[in-house]
């Protein structure tokens, strides 16, 4: 499943997701972003800080594109 970038929001199956915590011996504490209706192969799982990282550089994007944009009607009025 193609998560894309950023926070997952709903799951391929129409759910909502959810963030719960793990408590494996190999990610204690790690927060998760999961499918809030079923847990499985084909449904949403992201752990929340790599979501962040990747929604962090999708908003420094869309920023940077509107600071541009901004610049250039500047330019234009000028």
């Amino acid at each position: 499943m193609d998560l894309g970038r950023g926070i997952p929001r709903t799951c391929d199956c129409g759910a909502a997701t959810v963030v719960l915590t793990s408590n494996t011996a190999r990610n204690p504490r790690r927060r998760f972003y999961r499918c809030g209706a079923i847990s499985g192969e084909n449904h949403a799982f992201k752990w929340l800080d790599e979501a962040h990282d990747e929604e962090f550089v999708v908003v420094a994007n869309k920023l940077a594109t509107m600071e541009q944009d901004l610049a250039d009607i500047k330019a234009d009025l000028e």
